[in-house]
């Protein structure tokens, strides 16, 4: 009895090779319209299509080498013996298949590796090459007959196509592991400390930042790897104006945009090839083949075959035509061609090229994820365990915290009020280094240089007739947990403060803190290996543990919007007792620990001290800095690894941060013979902007 049924065996039979050369054209198409997209893009959906297409790629273009390869050694029995001239075998038709696929193999220029692990494995890639070509020379050589057909004539380019993009893709697969994470980049600058005036471009220009971007990051690479031979290309002048102007930071976190940009492509795309001599070269001979063999495929080609090969072949060489005209509309409309005219701005013909040229090239759309990802823990929605089978499956699988943690994930698009916050804290660190005359790392104090600037803790603080800890007992106690304690403890005080009072009374301050906050719980929970070695990875469920009774009895009494289910939620937990909140909740079976069963404890004690009568002008002020404090500490204690890894998922606002941080020489590894003038002019441009 036949498990598969006979008309399906058939079916396979006629279609498997056809079919997977066309679906490994799919790939490629598939690959070049979304695998630089990864880049802006934070959604789930579309790490899942490039992952996918990225995985299948090689799989189903080996595959199809491979069945074609068994019917290149049955040739022999499907010909008219004694007769090399008579009637072609259809399967002859498919030879052509075969440099296609090498073609395929190569890859499209947006994506050459989807992490840092697949550079890593480079070598697997170099031998994967080498064992391609010769099962594809070895297809091609079981179809031929020995006399000089046509498909011979047209199978020559293809092969020089096919060879030349996948070993193209192998060298920068192999370029990329060799300087890993020290990327080289394509394009380099001389001694261009003019380079702004040479380009003859308004001083505030998206197209002038995007070139002093570019070569700033030039000079900040070897920092990456703690090396202090750098050589800057722009003066501490360009530098401080473009960061410290008008414009409330965004003019630093767009130039962390574009270097961040710049990054990716260096490390995940073609970007090392593409805008070099040889890069050009390769796309040049590329294009010729594929269209020469299209031409004459046009014109020997359409008689002697069965229909279905020769319109399958016509599909797989328009299609790489198009693939190859594709990318070059791509690289012609990105931000390294106008690098690239910009270095030669110095020549008056390329000078006259580029600003004729720039405006018309330069991508106004998306280059780096705009929103920031936010998590609460008030949200009700943690806290349901509804859709039930859902529920049960994944915790069978320990995968119901993440899923929590993703279902109640919101982007913000409109931030501004963090990175003002983010630019005034820098500003303080530089200001209060430029007073000693010298430079430092940022500081350890994880927030403690905010409390200070406000003297908290140096009396007892009354709220609601709750009494905080005094500090002559315990100074600055909730900044003295471990990290991560401390960004939950500050996170739910955070929310109560914002959800049970000043409900209608909004403020920069008040909203950057509450962003800050929610995003810092979001990385905790999601991105721990952001913060380095110093934070363990949060624990969700004995969080959960802690409130989750007290969420389901605040839910069953009050059915009501989310914001107004959070405010009555602050106002029951800050009316319990501790002892009541230790005995029913801190020593559940949910609980993780101790020092999370402390939680509502200390959190009752930091509001109250956060909605004294002391602190209650200028609380969100000192929550805001605390909380801009904590960003930074983050990120001054991140690895560069971590970051040029978070580039395939969108990157996140920390690793702006730590650009920041490191332009200004806050980070373990920026050198300080440029970064001394620079803190200091600085200062100056900052106090003239204000």
């Amino acid at each position: 009895m036949r498990i598969i049924a006979a008309w399906v065996q058939r079916l396979w039979e006629a279609w498997d090779v056809r079919g997977l050369a066309l679906v490994s054209l799919t790939v490629q198409i598939n690959l070049i319209l979304f695998g630089a997209r990864r880049k802006y893009i934070r959604s789930t959906w579309i790490q899942v299509v490039v992952w996918s297409m990225y995985m299948m790629a090689d799989w189903v273009a080996i595959f199809s080498l491979g069945k074609l390869s068994d019917i290149a050694a049955n040739v022999d029995s499907c010909t008219t013996p004694n007769n090399n001239n008579a009637v072609p075998n259809n399967n002859q038709l498919k030879a052509l298949w075969a440099p296609l696929l090498l073609l395929h193999l190569g890859g499209p220029d947006t994506i050459t590796a989807y992490s840092v692990e697949d550079i890593r494995l480079v070598l697997r890639h170099v031998l994967g090459l080498l064992f391609n070509v010769g099962l594809a020379l070895y297809v091609f050589l079981g179809f031929w007959t020995g006399a000089l057909h046509w498909i011979a004539t047209l199978a020559f380019p293809l092969f020089v196509a096919g060879i030349v993009k996948y070993g193209e893709r192998s060298w920068v697969l192999w370029r990329a592991n060799d300087v890993f994470p020290q990327p080289r980049l394509p394009i380099r600058f001389g001694n261009a400390r003019k380079i702004s005036d040479d380009l003859g471009v308004d001083r505030d220009s998206d197209l002038k930042t995007l070139t002093l971007s570019y070569i700033w990051l030039q000079a900040l690479v070897p920092c990456f790897t703690g090396s202090k031979s750098t050589n800057y290309k722009v003066t501490p002048s360009e530098i401080t104006k473009m960061i410290w102007g008008n414009d409330e930071g965004e003019a630093a976190f767009k130039i962390s945009k574009f270097q961040l940009g710049f990054l990716y492509d260096m490390l995940y795309t073609k970007a090392n090839s593409i805008y070099t001599t040889s890069g050009c070269i390769v796309r040049l001979v590329s294009f010729v083949c594929v269209v020469t063999a299209l031409l004459g495929f046009s014109i020997f080609g359409s008689h002697d075959y069965t229909d279905a090969d020769v319109c399958i072949t016509y599909v797989l060489l328009v299609g790489a035509v198009v693939l190859e005209v594709y990318a070059i509309i791509l690289m012609i409309y990105s931000d390294w061609v106008l690098i690239w005219l910009s270095r030669h701005c110095k020549n008056p013909f390329w000078k006259n090229v580029f600003r004729f040229l720039a405006p018309k090239l330069f991508w106004r759309g998306k280059r780096w994820a705009s929103s920031l990802p936010t998590l609460n823990l008030l949200n009700e929605s943690l806290y349901d365990e509804k859709p039930a089978i859902l529920y049960r499956i994944s915790k069978h699988f320990g995968l119901h915290e993440k899923l929590k943690a993703y279902t109640c994930r919101r982007e913000v698009d409109d931030f501004k009020s963090v990175k003002k916050l983010i630019m005034e804290e820098v500003k303080y660190q530089l200001e209060k280094f430029g007073q000693r005359g010298m430079l430092h790392l940022y500081p350890d104090e994880r927030g403690k240089c905010a409390l200070g600037r406000h003297q908290v803790g140096h009396q007892r603080c009354q709220w609601n007739g709750i009494t905080c800890k005094e500090s002559s007992d315990h100074p600055d106690w909730c900044i003295d947990r471990s990290f991560d304690i401390s960004i939950v403890i500050w996170h739910l005080a955070t929310s109560y403060c914002y959800y049970a009072i000043d409900a209608h009374q909004e403020s920069s301050s008040r909203k950057g803190a509450k962003l800050m906050s929610d995003y810092m719980m979001y990385l905790l929970v999601s991105r721990p290996h952001m913060f380095g070695d110093n934070v363990a990875p949060c624990d969700l469920g004995a969080i959960i543990g802690c409130y989750a009774q007290l969420m389901e009895d605040t839910a069953r009494k009050h059915s009501s919007s989310q914001k107004e289910f959070s405010k009555r939620i602050c106002d029951s937990i800050l009316t319990y007792e501790p002892e009541f909140c230790t005995r029913k909740y801190g020593r559940s079976s949910n609980m993780g620990s101790l020092e999370y069963g402390r939680i509502p404890i200390d959190v009752r004690e930091l509001a109250a001290t956060l909605m004294s009568d002391k602190y209650m002008d200028r609380k969100w002020e000192m929550i805001s800095q605390v909380w801009a404090e904590m960003l930074c500490y983050a990120a001054s204690k991140s690895k560069y690894e971590t970051h040029l890894q978070e580039l395939v998922r969108g990157g996140e606002f920390i690793s702006q941060v730590w650009l920041l941080l490191l332009i200004h020489g806050l980070v373990k590894g920026s050198p300080t013979n440029f970064l001394r003038s620079l803190f200091l002019s600085a200062i100056n441009i900052g106090d003239g902007c204000n």
